[in-house]
């Protein structure tokens, strides 16, 4: 290697490792300061690390855990068999802890409130009556936190007086330094007499990320008036143990504080949570009716009765009208009083998630990114891929088993964007200084159209000429509801950030899922499927995109909120047909598009949900190429505008790999029952079961239309040879 090829070589790694020095500086602000969230209002990076920790869980699957937990469910079943009254009766729940303690369970806790409301009812003074039999019950307290900013202004001196006056005997001394969550007020608290006879409270407050709604972690206590209230399964563990509150001490460290008591050193954050190490998917603790202890009681089944000896049993609602329901990392709707019972069991087994020393961290950090940008500086391309993909691979191995075999939580998503945000940038910074004009070329181009597109003009050059050819495509149109008025309220400026940063969130979403974006009018978006490149499965693509739009548009709505007090609805038309696709325009400059008559019918498909108060409507050619793999519901026949045939529409409602619900399954069939009558002019049938399905979904607007619609054809019928056809007078 000569001279000339030395320097070059120690240019490219210079280059490499400033490269890399920025790529760390930018990741650290990102990941680990507040800057994002308060310019953007949002905490993406940092939610992006909160899912890795979901990732290694369900990598990792069911943990070693405990055998001393029994979930007692208020379920539909209790409720019915208590002649569907609810909040169940207070001395039938005081009866059934009152059993399970009498065959031998450890503690017996209620996860659910019993306010001072009705304290004097013969319920009330019946449930005093069988607790004070019994040992190791404990109660559900509520209390409200204040916001992050309003914290400070929380007076350890506004105290309710009632409220504390029950509780405050269940409470110890928090330190000055407390770190933990302070809150200004009870809002739920067992009544006096009540409290008088259970062994303790704990707090049910858990934290769900602002962000994504996932509950990862929960404060361990909870400060209210200068006095420290453990957490439900925190007070639970205490009690199995055998710990007295009382010895409970509290030593403030970098982290955040440890937390002592006997042989327990709990870790917590900064603000005194704990990330829940939760023990597996599915029903990993047994579970029981209360219904069934109250019967086993009756009935003398001791059998039944004896699971409960020993055990720590967790009273909680899980029906579906009355449950309190979460989003956790193994599951979409858990009911709350399993994040108390994984907090226990994580306490008692010692199942502590500990986060990895920052110093180490760093170290890996700074050693991956570096090799990363010295070989993508200095190496060929093929070579720096495999490279940064073995570093990449290998420590999210490493991360993995660091997590599995020793509860070691390692950032991966802060060092993995570092180690990508380097690989990306070295290799534009060769591609700038090195003159290589081809991808410097694609990459200007594909900022305006698809990059399917550009290759095409890449691999053959004689397609930039004009005109094109007929393809069956499916397009889809989308416009953002009440954009007039948003731009009356917004004004030019804001107006146009927010419209830019929506249409490149669509655009996103639709390039993803394979589809070609034509065009931007205003905040209309054209797109469609098919072409250039062939897809056999374009119906699909491009409902699982309308899809995505709406769910994409629904978790960037705090973005918007910076704008002012808006919320961004779009409705979407898609329709499917051969048209003519190709370069449209002049000899000076064209466009990649599509023309025909299936243009304009998904563009009239979009404007139709106004007048139905859908937000996704297909056409019948559409929906009949996707209708199994997907769940919709039948609209209505009509005739729109500049059209004389009549086509059949459809709403989309979701994807078929996820079923409805059971009450989505009766509104849908007490829905089509009444769509039927209609369509045979059965006006009094069809109106009732409208009137029906209203009653599982209240404000829908398709039942509301055709009760209204079939009341007036009562009052003017339509002509003998009516075909079902309803004749739009507006686009």
């Amino acid at each position: 290697m000569n001279l000339k090829s030395l320097k070059i070589l120690e240019k490219r790694n210079l280059a490499g490792v400033g490269i890399a020095a920025a790529s760390v500086l930018l990741t650290l602000v990102l990941f680990q300061t507040p800057f994002l969230h308060e310019t953007l209002g949002t905490d993406i990076f940092r939610t992006l690390e909160r899912k890795v920790y979901d990732i290694l869980l369900r990598a990792r699957g069911e943990r070693e855990h405990g055998n001393d937990v029994v979930l007692v469910r208020i379920d539909e079943y209790t409720i019915n068999k208590m002649n569907n009254e609810y909040p169940l009766p207070r001395d039938q729940v005081g009866a059934a802890m009152t059993i399970m303690s009498a065959y031998g369970a450890k503690a017996v806790a209620l996860d659910v409130f019993m306010p001072p409301s009705s304290r004097d009812t013969l319920q009330s003074q019946w449930m005093v009556e069988y607790l004070s039999q019994a040992h190791g019950t404990f109660q559900s307290i509520g209390v409200f936190i204040p916001s992050e900013t309003g914290r400070e202004d929380v007076s350890r001196k506004d105290v309710d007086s009632a409220a504390y006056g029950v509780i405050h005997g269940f409470g110890i001394k928090a330190p000055l330094d407390n770190t933990f969550p302070r809150a200004s007020q009870v809002d739920d608290y067992p009544f006096k007499e009540l409290a008088e006879v259970s062994t303790g409270v704990g707090h049910t407050s858990l934290i769900l990320d602002t962000l994504d709604g996932i509950m990862r972690s929960g404060p361990l206590f909870i400060e209210y008036a200068g006095e420290l209230y453990p957490g439900l399964g925190m007070a639970l563990a205490l009690h199995s143990l055998g710990i007295p509150l009382s010895a409970v001490t509290f030593e403030r460290n970098a982290y955040g504080t440890l937390v002592n008591a006997g042989p327990l050193h709990i870790q917590t954050g900064q603000a005194g949570e704990v990330l829940i190490n939760f023990a597996g998917p599915g029903e990993v603790f047994p579970e029981v009716s209360l219904y069934d202890v109250l019967a086993a009681a009756q009935n003398r089944d001791e059998k039944y009765l004896s699971q409960f000896n020993g055990r720590v049993c967790i009273i909680g609602p899980t029906a579906r009208s009355v449950g309190d329901y979460y989003s956790m990392p193994f599951s979409e709707g858990a009911p709350g009083y399993l994040a108390h019972a994984n907090i226990y069991d994580m306490i008692v087994t010692g199942n502590f998630i500990y986060r990895a020393d920052a110093v180490p961290q760093f170290i890996l950090l700074i050693l991956m990114v570096l090799a990363v940008g010295i070989v993508s500086a200095s190496q060929k391309t093929r070579t720096a891929v495999i490279t940064t993909l073995v570093i990449a691979a290998a420590f999210c191995v490493f991360a993995y088993f660091a997590f599995a075999s020793g509860n070691t939580l390692y950032k991966v998503a802060e060092p993995l964007f570092a180690v990508f945000l380097t690989f990306a940038s070295t290799l534009t910074y060769r591609a700038a200084t090195e003159g290589r004009q081809r991808k410097m070329i694609t990459n200007m181009f594909e900022r305006y159209v698809d990059r399917t597109v550009v290759q095409q003009l890449i691999d053959d050059p004689k397609t930039l000429r004009l005109g094109g050819e007929q393809r069956e495509i499916t397009l889809l149109f989308s416009d953002v509801k009440g954009f007039t008025t948003l731009s009356e309220a917004l004004g030019p400026p804001n107006l146009v950030k927010l419209i830019n940063g929506y249409l490149t969130e669509m655009t996103n979403v639709i390039m993803r899922h394979r589809g070609t974006v034509d065009k931007f009018i205003g905040d209309a978006i054209m797109a469609f499927w098919g072409a250039p490149l062939d897809d056999s499965d374009a119906e699909y693509h491009a409902c699982i995109a309308a899809l995505e739009m709406q769910r994409r548009l629904d978790q960037l709505q705090p973005r918007w909120k910076k704008f002012g007090d808006i919320e961004l609805k779009q409705r979407v038309g898609i329709n499917t047909g051969v048209s003519i696709v190709g370069n449209m325009g002049s000899e000076q400059k064209f466009n990649y598009t599509a023309m025909g008559d299936p243009v304009n019918v998904a563009s009239r498909l979009e404007g139709v949900n106004k007048q139905y108060g859908t937000y996704i409507m297909l056409s019948d050619v559409t929906h009949r190429k996707v209708e199994k793999k997907v769940l919709s519901r039948e609209i209505d026949y009509i005739r729109v505008v500049g059209k004389t045939e009549p086509v059949r529409i459809y709403e989309l409602m979701g994807l078929s790999d996820k079923p409805l619900s059971d009450y989505m399954k009766y509104f849908m069939e007490l829905y089509h029952d009444g769509l039927k009558a209609y369509q045979e002019r059965k006006w009094d049938e069809g109106i009732s079961y409208f009137q029906s399905a209203l009653t599982y979904i209240p404000n829908d607007a398709v039942c509301q239309l055709y009760i209204e619609r079939m009341n007036l054809f009562k009052l003017h019928p339509p002509a003998e040879d009516w075909d079902g056809v309803f004749v739009l007078s507006s686009k």
